[in-house]
């Protein structure tokens, strides 16, 4: 029969071994999920309840585009372009169509979903968060 035994010089330490041990692997369903396994799921559970209570429509079209460009491996740069697809003469009105999305995201994951990227001067979401973005908005 398998043995699992951790050695501490502390009550206190064993106890955080074995809370650390027991992270690791997570029992579910009859079958062992990794950490990685359960980050993934944790993620998608998160963007999903941002994408429920989004409601903006430019925000939500602002995503789903910035959503395919993460597939390509590009950003959408903050252009003539871009504020004219939208309407938009300003970068005021692109503050708030991106602040809308992230404040959920923050209350939600703690984390940004659409950062600016200095480098190609323009928006882009992680290509992790694109795929169930895309996924869920077919």
């Amino acid at each position: 029969m398998p043995q699992i035994s951790f050695q501490a010089d502390t009550q206190d330490e064993l106890i955080a071994m074995v809370k650390r041990w027991v992270a690791g692997v997570v029992a579910s369903e009859s079958r062992l999920v990794t950490v990685e396994e359960d980050a993934e799921n944790r993620r998608l559970r998160e963007l999903q309840g941002v994408l429920r209570r989004l409601k903006g429509v430019d925000s939500r079209r602002l995503l789903h585009e910035l959503a395919e460009a993460a597939m390509r491996g590009d950003a959408v740069p903050f252009d003539e372009a871009l504020r004219a697809r939208y309407g938009k003469t300003n970068g005021t009105a692109f503050a708030g169509m991106v602040s809308g999305p992230n404040k959920l995201m923050r209350r939600i994951a703690k984390r940004d979903l659409i950062t600016w990227d200095a480098a190609a001067g323009g928006y882009r979401v992680d290509p992790a968060d694109a795929e169930i973005i895309l996924a869920n908005w077919a």
